[in-house]
């Protein structure tokens, strides 16, 4: 089978964890998946050893942060496959991923499918589940009230609707996925919502996103570049969303 889902993982080289985050895409996507690291120049070489059966790309001196090294790999290589998706070098597939292959394979004409993600720590316990649901026409309504219906391991999406939004924003450091999320529901585009945890989502204190104030700041910022959502649907929305997962909120109690 030739590789329609191309997998980016950018990375500075150093992590362990690398390796469990390339072993688990290898397992799960096997011959479907094309797996390409992104990093910088001085790492090129180390990394072509370590994974020889991988593609490793230096990213150009220029480029600062994960979400321009995405844009340019995407950029280069995106166009030649069906679906993307990116992952982190500390986060990782589970065997479940390979439902939201199966719900393309279904239902040819989805844009873009989405699970459940589980929060584990650096010792690979779980944290718990990630709450979500089938409301991604409302990620916009629901980001207002700081709910993220779902983080990007867990995700595949019809490159043409990548390009048709212009890729990543670069004048974020944390919330661009975010902002990619919000523009395509925005798109209304055909989804489909697994209810099933398929990827590993590791929470590490150095991280950037620990930055919980860079957070604030960028999620304000990007709020004020959509119009207004209204109040009853915000309500509307989070309550749909709550009750949703109600026996989630349980179990974890």
């Amino acid at each position: 089978m030739k590789a329609d889902i191309l997998v980016l993982t950018p990375t500075l080289g150093s992590r362990k964890s690398l390796e469990k985050t390339i072993a688990s895409v290898k397992s799960v996507g096997a011959e479907r998946v094309k797996h390409i690291i992104i990093t910088p120049q001085k790492e090129v070489n180390n990394l072509k050893t370590k994974f020889p059966e991988l593609e490793v790309l230096a990213e150009p001196d220029n480029l600062k942060g994960i979400y321009p090294a995405l844009n340019y790999g995407f950029n280069k290589y995106g166009r030649d496959y069906k679906y993307l998706t990116f992952i982190n070098d500390d986060d990782y597939w589970l065997p479940d991923f390979k439902k939201l292959f199966n719900e393309l394979d279904i239902d040819k004409a989805l844009d873009f499918v989405y699970g459940k993600i589980c929060f584990i720590d650096e010792n690979e316990t779980i944290i718990k589940q990630q709450a979500s649901s089938d409301q991604f026409y409302s990620f916009l309504s629901l980001f207002c009230s700081h709910i993220v219906l779902f983080t990007q391991q867990a995700t595949l999406l019809r490159s043409e609707l990548f390009f048709q939004i212009g890729g990543f924003s670069e004048d974020f450091k944390l919330v661009s996925d975010s902002k990619l999320w919000i523009d395509l529901s925005l798109l209304k585009p055909r989804f489909k919502y697994i209810s099933t945890v398929c990827a590993a989502y590791m929470i590490q204190e150095s991280q950037l996103s620990s930055n919980k104030l860079l957070q604030v700041q960028e999620e304000i910022k990007l709020l004020e570049m959509y119009q207004q959502i209204n109040f009853w649907r915000r309500i509307s929305d989070k309550i749909i969303f709550r009750l949703t997962n109600v026996v989630l909120y349980l179990q974890r109690l």
